[in-house]
């Protein structure tokens, strides 16, 4: 049944007339979805429009098809339906036609069809988010305590955008020591052995295997007999979202490092 609509809507946006019945390009633009490369100042520049508005100006059947209104109240740039409907086309296919549509259920007093707008997706909020992870991977065999609250962490950021470890102000957490596990500069430094030459002994001593991994893994493996001797820690970037795993020995691991001593005994 009619509504006897005489107002302009578009994508639930009304579109505003200046006292000539010229429609609003500006509230177009805005029902559009505003792209900037879009607006109605740019599309008044093509020799095209200036074209058509002069056509439409000679035949004398309408105002002035373009009207830009600086009053302080209803600022914009203000056109005729056919106008409208170029300007529309410039835009893109889709928007031609919503405007299409809106014109002719306006002219037949009707309320024009909205399409019903997307729902927005709200992110949880980080806390409850963080919660919640912690609770999964409390789940997890095998994983100590900084790597759970790392892996929550990192779970958290990726449903919500927020690291709440960053948000504490916790940029960097230490690598857990417990049963002083050492890396391999630490392990050498008695022995006057550099860090790679540690780590070359411990892959001849069948303890580790080489194994680059992405940017946040380890380049290092333990092996079933390294199992034994070693643990894999996560340590949190120092400045960055992510964390990194770092492979580290128990003190036991000299005994493979001692017949290759560069110190004196």
């Amino acid at each position: 049944m009619p509504n006897n609509n005489t107002t302009l809507t578009i994508l639930s946006t009304t579109i505003r007339q200046d006292d000539q019945g010229r429609y609003c390009l500006n509230d177009c633009h805005k029902a559009s979805g505003g792209e900037p490369n879009k607006a109605p100042s740019e599309w008044v520049k093509n020799k095209q429009t200036k074209a058509l508005a002069d056509e439409l100006g000679a035949s004398g059947n309408s105002p002035t098809p373009l009207n830009v209104l600086n009053d302080g109240k209803n600022n914009g740039t203000y056109a005729s339906e056919e106008m409208v409907l170029a300007y529309a086309m410039w835009i893109s296919p889709k928007f031609h036609a919503e405007c299409l549509r809106s014109l002719l259920a306006m002219m037949k007093g009707q309320m024009p069809s909205v399409s019903p707008k997307p729902k927005r997706i709200r992110n949880p909020a980080f806390d409850t988010a963080f919660a919640r992870c912690m609770n999964v991977v409390a789940l997890l065999p095998n994983v100590d305590e900084n790597q759970k609250v790392l892996m929550a962490a990192r779970g958290t950021h990726t449903l919500t955008g927020i690291n709440p470890l960053e948000v504490m102000g916790y940029a960097a957490l230490p690598a857990a020591t417990e049963d002083n596990y050492q890396t391999p500069t630490q392990l050498g430094k008695p022995f006057g052995l550099p860090p790679r030459r540690v780590n070359q002994i411990l892959v001849d001593a069948g303890l580790q295997v080489h194994t680059p991994g992405s940017s946040t893994g380890s380049d290092w493996s333990m092996t079933d007999k390294g199992l034994a001797y070693g643990k894999m820690f996560d340590t949190s970037r120092r400045g960055g979202k992510g964390s990194q795993q770092q492979l580290k020995w128990k003190p036991s691991v000299a005994e493979f490092l001692r017949p290759f001593s560069q110190t004196p005994a």
